[in-house]
């Protein structure tokens, strides 16, 4: 086993807050440039432009499926899979109750899904900001009924984060989670002393294709593999997580 670099939080040109540029090929090369290990694009409520980018790393780096997913609450949380099937299965379920609200693009941006050679395969025309009708414990029983690893996003900053939205951790296992880019693992545990014990992840959101590895996870693992993930989280097996340091910035 060694350490690898994950930037499990990594959105693409099919997010409506995501730049254009970042195609499935600006974000393998970025990765690489990067030195990750494993990688995760997890647009809101979509996974399409996953596969594009596995395809194209030929697993450098390792490619998780991923989604962020906004629930009822107004909480995110993000849906990691091994494999294509099941992330684009829940996609299909999370459309079903997505309202039908049109993605204005001069107002929130394109919504697009691209290819490996850049082409444009098509565009969303509903928007993937809103929350879907489901409440956040039904969220997360459907990603895990699909074999899947759910973890809130950013849980101490708003919008989204479950911690700075709700106050608490509602019931259930909540193994680990994610914190903000610019939050202290100091400053975190202090605000919200409920995260003591849980395994924190630290992920670049990335809109921008710069940005792609700004903030990362350290994972002591076997191999850069979902299984391995979540026997870290766990803390199972000598696997182990630690947050890569904050980054010198605020939003």
């Amino acid at each position: 086993m060694r350490w690898w670099r994950a930037d499990l939080h990594i959105h693409s040109a099919l997010s409506p807050c995501g730049s254009l540029e970042l195609s499935p090929a600006r974000i393998v090369a970025e990765a690489r440039r990067a030195g990750l290990d494993l990688i995760a694009v997890c647009d809101h409520n979509a996974a399409e432009n996953g596969p594009y980018v596995r395809r194209l790393a030929a697993g450098r780096p390792a490619v998780l499926m991923g989604m962020e997913i906004q629930a009822a609450e107004e909480v995110e949380v993000l849906a990691y899979f091994a494999d294509e099937e099941p992330a684009l299965e829940l996609q299909a379920e999370l459309h079903a109750v997505l309202p039908e609200v049109p993605c204005d693009p001069e107002l929130f941006g394109d919504q697009v899904v691209v290819d490996e050679e850049g082409e444009i395969v098509r565009r969303e025309e509903r928007l993937l900001l809103s929350p879907v009708a489901l409440p956040l414990a039904e969220v997360v029983r459907r990603v895990e009924a699909l074999g899947g690893l759910a973890v809130p996003a950013h849980v101490d900053r708003l919008p989204g984060g479950l911690l700075a939205v709700l106050g608490l951790f509602p019931p259930g296992e909540w193994p680990a989670v994610e914190i903000a880019p610019w939050t202290p693992v100091s400053a975190a545990l202090q605000s919200w002393p409920a995260l003591a014990g849980k395994a924190l992840l630290r992920g670049s959101d990335a809109h921008y294709p710069a940005e792609i590895g700004r903030a990362w996870t350290e994972l002591f693992l076997a191999e850069p593999s979902l299984g391995e993930l979540r026997l870290a989280v766990l803390g199972q097996g000598g696997r182990r997580v630690r947050p890569g340091p904050e980054i010198k910035e605020d939003r």
